[in-house]
């Protein structure tokens, strides 16, 4: 198998050519140890395999990123054959920068002229004779978003792995020449990579190179010193200039410009992007659309997507044994709690596949960087940068994100100072999960002030956010590696459909297989925690005789009727009631009259005997309907009395165990057991904390809403209400997010701290605010308010307090 790299430097369409040479037969990983997508392909040309790796977009071979580090690292530990060098062709003096380091590791090179089409647009005539003559390479040229230029580039391929070892190119770098020489010497290191390149990335000081061949930091510090103190030169500006004048050469040899001085389209259209008075209304108008479209637009979706996933709960549920009344089988309990776990996360893809999308457009159509250009004089201020904004934006800026593809878009954060700040700040976000939970506390609380509180909840976060990034960046993060914050405007372009569906896809297949997965595993351990030791038994013994007392009255009323043969034992008393709640749940899921009719043939035919007494509609005996009306009072029964064993089990797991453990500390913030067992409960996704509560406080009457019932328990006020808010806002969304975390991170410390810091800090504003509200005679509205001014006032002190110097603020 022939090995290929694909490189080049960021926006020269790298992946565009990627994604037409391999089509959808692609995998996607990650390095070992770090979070960076691995992507690869393995295809077949002319009866030989050709396995094709797309390393991560870099503009050199330095160690500033974690992207130029994993490149390195790959052409150096990987048996490479050919490396296939895409450059931007209307950006050609800029990309060479990287061409001549790939030229000189003395590997097969092919150079791939991409964006064939925009430098003709643009009337930039490259000469690609006099091109190759002087790099000694092979050279096609290409339109990735076409689809043209595969063939050449396949062939090109082909020639190149039948190549030898060639001569590696080598650039004159005069004064530094003599130490390049001599460390050549001292490198005995086995290795298809050019001698001359170790020789020169070690001069550069490179560790990586410098564990490679053996040598050490202290005798490179000691010869760049004789450098600088024999010729007055710095090595790496040296080495830097030399490789831009000889890029300059060559550009000026091989490229003619006939638009020269003249604006272009990109430059007209960044003059209305980047202004400075209309840069920020329109990055909020593209914020709100993505918000739109994606969080607004794609939960309508989950309208339709729904009710598949619930007909794979109604087959799940036809697979695993039955309930027999209110005794549920273990194996039931378990298939049913699991199922409902997926489906909670699996009903989030139309919104997950619309938002990565979206960020692949805005990602090819060139606003991303630009997103960035315009926030990160802002975000620098707390130790972030531009690149934050998205991850920020994805994680709810807005009330209704989510943290996970939040977190999982801090990828492209090359400072690992400021992608762990933005890791650690973004489940502070509003969360689509958490909607749920503010609703139901403002609806029983502050039902007339619910705007004004949702404004309060939606904008405080990011606020909370930038306090909290500034206070990491300041103190565990100050010593962080950090790089200097290199930001490219590159040329607009159009998207293609094809490669935004495979990013699309290639996203939401690595959230189905790294979090799901994880996600699965973890509602196992909460299914134990809230279903064992398991309802006392006195209290089951009361629930038993409830339900016989049930069972009872159906059969007193099914003797009066002329079917009771069909109903006069026990079990099929169960199969009846089992079947009634089969058909309702199934029904429900049926659009039409006509899909509706057919359904009923299938009851019919699978159950002649019990299905009319079920849907007594079908049937002509007055006795089936008055069975009917049984049924249904005795499947309500059903429903109460499982709800409340449901109760009696939280209220005595481990979990709720925990939860009145915990009440000695959050009494404070003016919790019992109750609140405790909810939060603990949604940890796993919040949304069950709505669940929770509602099981709590069920009364069984009908209609009634679940915030009616807590408003009316006499047990909480609204200072209790905001107090579970303030926590709420503050504590991490689900075990998801601290997957992810930790995937992102690479590190279960990192998980650790993301899950117990935001907790704590939760705990303490709580019982700070409630413990002050209490004493001085806050309403609930004021309590609130209060949090909200202090909040904002110490983010906007923070932001005139000068932050320390770093690389990255240098290389601004």
């Amino acid at each position: 198998m022939i090995n290929v790299a694909l490189a080049g430097q960021p926006n020269s369409g790298k992946s565009t050519i990627f994604n037409m040479l391999s089509g959808v037969n692609q995998h996607v990983a990650n390095y070992p140890g770090v979070t960076v997508d691995k992507k690869s392909a393995c295809i077949k040309h002319h009866g030989e395999s050709y396995q094709i790796v797309d390393l991560p977009g870099t503009y050199s071979f330095s160690m500033f990123s974690l992207e130029e580090r994993v490149a390195k690292s790959f052409l150096l530990d990987e048996e490479t054959d050919v490396i296939v060098n895409v450059v931007d062709a209307s950006n050609l003096r800029r990309n060479l920068y990287l061409t001549f380091q790939l030229l000189e590791l003395g590997k097969p090179v092919v150079l791939v002229l991409n964006m064939m089409d925009v430098a003709k647009r643009r009337e930039i005539a490259i000469d690609c004779d006099m091109l190759a003559q002087m790099l000694n390479v092979q050279i096609v040229e290409s339109i990735g978003s076409q689809q043209q230029g595969k063939a050449e580039i396949l062939a090109a391929i082909e020639r190149a792995s039948q190549q030898s070892m060639t001569k590696p190119f080598m650039i004159n770098y005069n004064e530094l020449e003599t130490y390049i020489a001599q460390l050549e010497k001292q490198i005995t290191l086995e290795s298809t990579i050019a001698r001359r390149w170790l020789a020169i990335k070690a001069l550069e000081g490179d560790d990586l190179i410098l564990k490679k061949v053996g040598l050490t930091t202290e005798s490179i510090r000691d010869l760049t010193a004789t450098v600088h103190t024999r010729h007055d030169l710095d090595v790496d500006q040296s080495f830097a200039c030399q490789r831009y004048a000889s890029a300059d050469l060559v550009y000026h040899k091989c490229v003619e410009e006939k638009q020269l001085g003249k604006v272009n389209l990109t430059a007209k259209i960044d003059r209305l992007i980047l202004n400075r008075w209309l840069a920020f209304p329109i990055l909020g108008l593209v914020i709100y659309l993505i918000y739109q479209l994606s969080i607004i637009g794609g939960y309508k979706l989950t309208n339709y997507t729904w009710p598949l996933f619930a007909s794979l709960k109604n087959i799940v549920i036809d697979m695993v044994p039955e309930a027999q009344f209110i005794d549920l089988p273990p194996i039931t309990d378990f298939a049913i709690w699991m199922v409902n776990s997926a489906i909670a996360l699996l009903n989030y893809l139309p919104i997950f596949f619309i938002l990565f999308a979206l960020i692949a457009i805005l990602e090819d159509v060139g606003y991303m960087p630009r997103m960035a250009f315009i926030l990160d004089r802002v975000f620098r201020r707390y130790g972030l940068h531009g690149q934050s904004t998205l991850p920020l934006v994805l994680g709810g800026a807005f009330v209704g994100g989510c943290a996970v593809p939040g977190i999982m878009a801090t990828k492209g954060i090359a400072d690992e100072r400021a992608r762990l700040a933005t890791i650690l700040t973004v489940p502070y976000m509003n969360c689509l999960a958490k909607v749920p939970f503010y609703t139901l506390l403002l609806g029983a609380f502050f039902p007339n002030q619910m705007g004004q509180m949702m404004f309060y909840i939606s904008t405080v976060t990011l606020f909370i956010a930038l306090i909290v990034a500034r206070f990491l960046t300041s103190t565990i993060l100050a010593n962080r590696e950090t790089a200097p914050f290199i930001m490219e405007l590159p040329p607009y372009h159009l998207p293609t459909i094809k490669g935004v569906l495979l990013r699309a896809f290639q996203r939401v297949y690595l959230y189905i297989k790294k979090v799901v997965t994880v996600v699965m595993a973890v509602a196992v351990v909460l299914f134990v925690l809230l279903q064992y030791p398991g309802v006392p038994g006195d209290k089951m013994a009361g629930f038993r005789d409830e339900a016989n007392n049930a069972l009872a009255d159906f059969d007193r009323q099914a003797k009066k009727t002329g079917v009771y043969t069909l109903v006069d034992e026990q079990t099929e008393v169960f199969a009846l009631i089992n079947l009634y709640d089969g058909y309702k749940a199934k029904r429900m899921l049926a659009g039409s009259k006509k899909a509706v009719v057919a359904l009923d043939q299938l009851f019919l035919a699978a159950n002649p005997q019990l299905f009319p007494l079920v849907r007594p509609e079908n049937s002509s005996r007055a006795d089936a309907k008055k069975i009917n009306k049984a049924v249904r009072k005795l499947s309500k029964v059903n429903k109460r009395l499982q709800m409340a064993i449901k109760s009696e089990k939280i209220a005595n797991s481990f979990l709720g165990l925990f939860g009145r453990a915990l009440e000695p500390i959050t009494r404070f913030s003016g919790f019992d057991w109750r609140i405790n067992v909810a939060f603990l409960s949604s940890f796993a996704a919040r949304e069950s904390a709505v669940a929770t509560l509602g099981s709590i406080y069920e009364t069984g009457q009908a209609g009634q809403r679940a915030e009616e019932s807590i408003a009316q328990d006499g047990v909480y006020t609204p200072l209790h209400a905001v107090a579970m808010l303030l926590f709420m806002i503050l504590s991490p969304p689900c075990i998801a997010t601290m997957v992810v975390v930790k995937l992102q991170s690479n590190s279960y410390k990192w998980m650790l701290f993301a899950t117990f810091f935001p907790i704590t800090l939760g705990i303490i504003i709580s019982s700070l605010f409630f413990t002050l509200a209490s004493s001085l005679g806050w309403s609930g509205i004021q309590m609130m308010q209060y949090f909200y001014i202090c909040v904002a006032a110490l983010a906007l002190a923070l932001a005139f307090i000068k932050i320390k110097p770093s690389a990255w603020q240098v290389g601004e």
